[in-house]
């Protein structure tokens, strides 16, 4: 998985657009010249990219506004590191697995909640609830941030 090259591109567009939190994701991919669309399906899927048409497939039954960006940002991520161009340059050359989902979630995460706005609102002794809430992410997409910035030994306690 390529992580330093994707938080550089979540980087580039955040700093491009003059973006603070929480990241319009809406917004961006507009800019970047996707549309969404929402349908109503039962089916266990939140969104789905659809690189051809230019567009983001949302569930409207996803009513969950946290996961909601966090999926919008994934198929972003999946768009802009064209994942959909030649997916099979995307696995691993020694398992044949694919990162293409792994790396999206990065995007998505690094997008939403980025190193260096993170950092500096836990060392700043920001409450995380706060955080939350400013970022617009959900308790568990937090945390997971925390543990890969490596930043819990931050937290006060």
């Amino acid at each position: 998985m390529r992580t330093a090259y994707v938080r550089r591109i979540t980087k580039e567009l955040i700093e491009k657009y003059n973006y603070q939190p929480p990241i319009p994701v809406e917004d961006l991919i507009a800019k970047l010249g996707l549309t969404i669309r929402e349908v109503s399906t039962e089916l266990d899927i939140d969104a789905k990219l659809d690189a051809n048409k230019m567009r983001i497939t949302v569930n409207r039954f996803q009513t969950n506004p946290f996961r909601r960006r966090f999926s919008l940002a994934h198929e972003l991520g999946h768009f802009v590191l064209n994942h959909h161009i030649k997916p099979w340059e995307f696995e691993d050359p020694e398992t044949g697995k694919s990162f293409v989902e792994p790396e999206a979630d990065e995007f998505a995460g690094s997008l939403l909640l980025p190193q260096q706005l993170l950092t500096e609102h836990i060392k700043k002794g920001v409450p995380l609830n706060d955080i939350q809430t400013k970022f617009q992410v959900s308790n568990q997409a937090l945390w997971v941030r925390l543990e890969i910035y490596r930043l819990t030994k931050f937290l006060r306690v």
